[in-house]
């Protein structure tokens, strides 16, 4: 009995670590073809050939837009398909491309996550990069780095007051209760934030207790407070249950 209760401990610990394994083979395919890959040839993927990987799903490229200091950024979204023993596997993935003055400074891959399943993101940043980082420490009076950006755009909290099937209202963006004056320290810290949705969020909060006379600005702070509204940048929005639209808020 003891022999035959190893004998399957063994071979379930097989089938797990070959499954891995080639998720795991798949994924490293995926990047090399990502991070070695202008946008011309992203967009095109679906025609490239792996060995790994059999077939490119549900591809789609929702925006490319301006951020702040000369930034764009290209965000295309598909799902990659792999077997296991036989077995059609699939990996949603988010990209995220950036371009500074027109180069290529950056790549950013978020993996969907399962459930119990530890967060994965893969990135490609060079040091290039810094300048912009740089000028957002400047300009908005912040201490990051290019680790503090990854999380940041990452952290995807789509601007809206009324999303799905019946338009439920928003009350808590990253466990922070909305209109509420306590938190106008944590609005003014969103406003501040490299993630353009997220800063929207900073605005509005803002916005609503300005026009209450609850609060009052520091000049750093309406500096930055009129360049959000100035700027209008394009964000990801909802409308029902109509998800991914991206448009100018003002």
């Amino acid at each position: 009995m003891k022999f035959i209760f190893s004998f399957l401990l063994t071979l379930i610990s097989l089938i797990v670590f070959c499954q891995k394994n080639d998720y795991e083979v798949a994924k490293k395919e995926f990047e090399n073809l990502i991070f070695s890959s202008d946008s011309i040839k992203i967009q095109n993927i679906k025609n490239e050939k792996f060995e790994k990987i059999i077939d490119i799903q549900e591809y789609y490229h929702p925006i490319t837009r301006s951020l702040d200091f000369d930034l764009k950024e290209s965000i295309y979204e598909l799902r990659f398909m792999y077997s296991v023993d036989h077995i059609l596997r699939g990996r949603g993935v988010r990209i995220h491309l950036f371009y500074l003055g027109g180069k290529d400074i950056g790549k950013i891959i978020d993996y969907n996550q399962y459930e119990n399943e530890v967060k994965q993101i893969s990135s490609k940043i060079s040091n290039e990069f810094i300048t912009y980082i740089l000028k957002h420490n400047s300009f908005y009076n912040t201490k990051t780095n290019k680790d503090d950006f990854i999380k940041d755009i990452l952290n995807r909290k789509v601007y809206s007051d009324g999303c799905g099937y019946e338009m439920t209202r928003i009350k808590k963006i990253d466990d922070v209760d909305r209109d509420n004056i306590e938190n106008s320290e944590k609005y003014i810290e969103w406003m501040k934030s490299y993630n353009p949705e997220l800063q929207m969020w900073g605005y509005s909060e803002i916005e609503k207790l300005l026009k209450k006379n609850l609060i009052e600005l520091e000049s750093d702070e309406l500096k930055i407070y009129s360049h959000i509204k100035k700027r209008n940048l394009v964000i990801e929005t909802c409308s029902g249950c109509s998800f991914g639209i991206f448009e100018k808020v003002f």
